[in-house]
């Protein structure tokens, strides 16, 4: 087919009319896509929708919300913590975020107490929760403390000289009991002595009684836990000998002696052997917030008993270093004697216990601290020791919705292949598909080489 001179004119005007229509439908696209919003979700199970568990607790929200994010405008956590805020937004329009750049406000970043980039602040009522690494779980978990109006109360033993919550004496807890207060929970004591446990209770709080059980103290506080009470143990001195039926219900036993470090004076600058630097926390997820390093005084090792510890799923919490052992004898010669009863090194000082409630959804949990000092108000400033508590409660009160608010696994997650697909990627892909382009190239080349 010839073409001539007119012929070559209207297909230069055809392809340079093509060529202006599709760059205008592609400028016209790029515009609508700024003004409109399109979404469709193929992931498995639907999971770009916030979980039912998580539209539940946004329903809760009366008040508005206001989420801080301190992101630099060019980091990639931008555009992720708008997007997951989003989300919440689709469900809870009184949820509002602000961004703000830590460089050019380093003293918003100094009020909120951020420490890092791409940290978000959640405020609700006047009170705070701070969010590390954003995520629909950190997130969800986050609100939920927020929410947390008291309705349960945290209750704490008394009547036997236990240390209280809402005590100024240096061994008592009051520092730690205004902070659990600041974050919703409902703090009251009990006297079991004189009336039942509360069944309906965050958690039960023993922290070292001193004087004897009066009554059937004991078997109330089995009681409690065979109805699927909550609870949080902080080993004191005698408690070995007072609680060592709480000890044998669990299905644990407190080793004799202290804990001692070695190198007190050398890391401390301080000749007490029973002051403990750990920062061992056994990847536990209760504690995924707690970083640095926690000081202990005191602190009992924990271990299983021989018998089992019947259906708990028995975690560590926290572990001593290698070099320690507990001391049965003179704390001012401490030296390993593993015919007293001592044992060397990693030693358990905190254990965590969950099992399936026995009466309802969720789980029960147990927290067994080889040390109550740790949050007394002589200690709670020390390194992590007020983070490590506060995580250890919040573990606990969220018991009733455990595995609600977690992320539902995609299901391809991982590649299983079979031996022969195994086999098949390996010389498909490195031998099989190379010798394919070759003979290809060389059926191409032999044939024009006879053209």
């Amino acid at each position: 087919m010839r073409l001539d001179r007119r012929s070559r004119r209207w297909l230069t005007l055809q392809g340079f009319l093509f060529t202006a229509l599709f760059l205008l439908i592609l400028i016209i696209l790029g515009w609508l896509s700024t003004r409109y919003t399109w979404e469709v979700d193929i992931s498995s199970a639907g999971r770009q929708p916030l979980p039912a568990a998580t539209v539940a607790l946004l329903e809760r929200i009366e008040e508005p919300v206001e989420i801080v994010a301190f992101v630099r405008p060019d980091d990639v956590l931008d555009g992720h913590i708008r997007q997951l805020v989003e989300r919440y937004r689709r469900v809870q329009p009184r949820m509002e975020l602000r961004v703000i750049n830590p460089d050019a406000r380093p003293d918003l970043a100094r009020d909120y107490g951020v420490e890092g980039q791409g940290e978000v602040v959640i405020e609700y009522r006047g009170r705070r929760e701070s969010v590390g690494v954003p995520s629909e779980p950190r997130l969800s978990a986050a609100l939920q403390r927020l929410l947390r109006s008291g309705e349960q109360p945290l209750v704490y033993l008394s009547g036997h000289g236990e240390r209280d919550l809402q005590g100024q004496a240096n061994h008592d807890l009051g520092a730690f009991g205004d902070y659990l207060q600041e974050r919703g929970h409902l703090l009251q004591a009990v006297q079991p002595a004189t009336g039942s446990l509360p069944a309906g209770a965050e958690a039960l709080v023993i922290a070292g009684p001193r004087s004897e059980w009066v009554g059937d103290v004991p078997e109330r506080i089995r009681n409690y836990l065979d109805a699927g009470g909550n609870l949080l143990w902080l080993v004191d001195d005698r408690d070995r000998e007072r609680l060592g039926f709480l000890a044998e219900h669990l299905g644990l036993q407190l080793l004799p002696g202290t804990v001692v470090e070695p190198r007190a004076e050398e890391l401390l600058g301080v000749d007490d052997p029973r002051l403990l630097v750990v920062d061992d926390y056994a990847g536990h997820p209760g504690l995924s917030g707690v970083q640095g390093v926690s000081l202990l005084s005191g602190a009992r090792a924990l271990d299983l008993a021989d018998n089992g510890h019947g259906d708990w799923t028995v975690e560590v919490l926290l572990r001593s270093e290698p070099r320690h052992w507990n001391e049965t004898g003179d704390l001012a010669e401490a030296t390993l004697d593993p015919s007293a009863g001592e044992q060397e090194g990693p030693l358990m000082l905190g254990l965590s216990l969950r099992r399936p409630h026995p009466e309802g959804a969720g789980e029960q949990r147990v927290v067994v601290m080889g040390d109550a000092n740790f949050l007394s108000n002589a200690y709670i400033g020390n390194g992590a020791n007020l983070n490590l508590g506060l995580a250890l409660v919040d573990w606990l009160a969220s018991a009733d919705t455990a595995g609600l608010l977690a992320g539902q696994a995609a299901p391809d997650q991982r590649l299983q292949l079979t031996r022969q697909g195994i086999a098949f990627m390996g010389f498909g892909l490195l031998l099989g598909l190379p010798g394919s382009c070759l003979l290809v190239a060389g059926l191409l080349w032999w044939r024009r080489r006879r053209a």
